[in-house]
């Protein structure tokens, strides 16, 4: 066992929604060879009962062993374990990055095992105790790391990964996602009215025949139609595309030229709706009005916000152009804005909003959420009046059709099915590299071979990864393991992705 360092061991009291306050032993402590963080937050000797439970972030990073300590409430991980007699658990998994995972992805479950093994022998010595039961959860790309610690290791007696994708599911259920946004935005209010109480129960009645197929293709793939009520009420968030395009620009950077030039693919179809789509615009730049120096913290460590920690703020910046681009529907979401001349050329940032200026063809554009950007302010300030740029959502057009063309060869993932013909092969063009199986951020695949229980938790309105995730992973086990008597699968009705208390509101 590696060198364990103690830095913090004190008396703490953890205040309860009543305002009841429990007292717990708080231990800060570090795992030098790896860069691993932990904390350990103990009950009292007299309200220990034997166990302990191990959060796992989506997107770990320097500092996430701190990072649930900030929860209060319902959210509050901490709280839940001390008055369940358990002691609390959780690492960094080794991270030291901000932006992106270590060089060596196994390390987050290789580390969170080290953390586990180490936290044993401290109660144990601490309390006299036998061995404690340990239990590793997490949701969405923390439910991929808790099945790979569950699988590649015996560190723990149960998993609950929960909220979970499957090995092919990035980029894929975010990108179709995202296509439906732009694809349905019309008609959000028709299919959400069509099947709520009252309605026809038919969600494709008064759709185009365009929406009416794009509507179809997104339910075989898993989306579940009701969610569109999120849509509906006017929300339409990209989710984490904005952090895994980069990743998909980099393994198939020929992607977004051939979407467009290629046939077989959606853009390169003329009378296609990405091509009317397509916006493709040079401006002049007449004025630029700096950042609020206010330091923004995106992210969190939840499994709707943890992928938010790779994005700056744009913080109140805009540009104001001398002409912006004209159009009655202009599809202004994933807009690239990116400098063709002046001090701030090669640093590309994102449109959040176009403000026209009133009978006038100038006006502003606000400046969004940036991937992997610390130096807005700087850009910003750098950019002077008489500078060219470039609006283009070629990228983010293209991307959303991902899932099309990457068909997996595995059968028993149905939802391609659609684009299958009668002897298993894909009717689409395809890329080289299906590229889900390398992007859990595990460096392993789930393969259902657990080392010991396992209940998979999935919500039936998910609009960030699809309900039939886990039943996909929970018939892995039964087939690994030639049987089911240690996994179990719930399905939670009319829940999203989110593991946040606010969307009980």
């Amino acid at each position: 066992m590696q060198k364990m360092v103690i830095d913090t061991q004190e008396k703490r009291e953890r205040e309860l929604s009543d305002g009841t306050k429990i007292p717990f032993l708080y231990i800060h402590g570090s795992i030098p060879d790896n860069e691993i963080k932990f904390i350990l937050c103990i009950p009292e000797k007299d309200q220990y009962e034997g166990r302990f439970f191990q959060y796992l972030s989506p997107f770990p990073g320097p500092d996430e062993e701190v990072a649930s300590l900030k929860k209060t409430g319902e959210d509050d991980a901490v709280a839940f374990a001390l008055t369940h007699g358990a002691y609390f658990v959780e690492s960094n998994m080794g991270s030291k990055f901000a932006f992106g995972g270590a060089a060596d992805p196994t390390l987050c479950w290789k580390a969170s095992a080290a953390v586990a093994e180490h936290s044993r022998k401290i109660v144990m010595d601490l309390y006299g105790v036998a061995r404690p039961y340990g239990y590793v959860y997490g949701g969405s790309g923390g439910g991929y790391k808790s099945m790979a610690c569950i699988e590649n290791t015996d560190a723990w007696d149960g998993a609950c990964p929960y909220v979970i994708g499957s090995p092919v599911s990035l980029p894929n259920t975010i990108t179709m996602h995202v296509q439906g946004q732009r694809r349905l935005r019309h008609v959000f209010g028709k299919i959400v009215d069509a099947l709520d109480a009252g309605g026809s129960g038919n969600p494709y009645e008064g759709l185009t025949e365009n929406e009416a197929a794009m509507l179809k293709e997104l339910t075989q793939m898993g989306f579940p139609p009701k969610v569109w009520f999120v849509e509906a009420y006017g929300v339409k968030d990209p989710g984490s595309l904005p952090v895994l395009t980069p990743g998909v620009k980099q393994h198939d950077p020929s992607y977004f030229t051939d979407f467009w030039t290629v046939p077989g693919y959606l853009g390169a179809d003329p009378d296609s709706e990405e091509v009317k789509d397509r916006l493709q615009f040079t401006g002049k730049v007449k004025s630029v009005h700096l950042p609020s120096e206010e330091n923004v913290n995106l992210g969190g460590n939840g499994v709707d916000d943890a992928w938010r920690k790779q994005l700056a703020s744009g913080n109140g910046a805009w540009i104001e152009l001398e002409e912006l681009p004209e159009g009655e529907d202009l599809y202004l979401e994933g807009v690239t804005i990116e400098l063709t001349t002046g001090k701030a050329v090669g640093k590309p940032m994102l449109l959040d909003k176009m403000i026209r200026e009133p009978g006038k063809k100038s006006g502003y554009l606000t400046i969004g959420l940036c991937y992997g950007m610390t130096d807005i302010a700087e850009v910003i300030g750098s950019i002077e009046p008489g500078d060219t740029l470039t609006m283009d959502n070629s990228e983010y057009i293209a991307i959303q059709s991902y899932y099309r063309h990457q068909v997996p060869a595995d059968l028993s993932f149905h939802a391609w099915d659609q684009f299958r013909d009668e002897n298993g092969k894909p009717t689409l063009p395809q890329r080289k590299q299906v590229l889900g199986y390398d992007m859990s951020g595990t460096g392993t695949v789930q393969d259902g071979n657990i080392q010991g229980k396992v209940i998979i938790l999935q919500a039936l309105m998910d609009e960030s990864t699809c309900p039939w995730c886990g039943d996909w992973y929970y018939n892995k086990i039964r087939e690994t393991k030639g049987t089911d008597s240690e996994a179990r699968l719930y399905y939670m009705d009319r829940c999203l992705h989110g593991d946040d208390s606010a969307l009980e509101n």
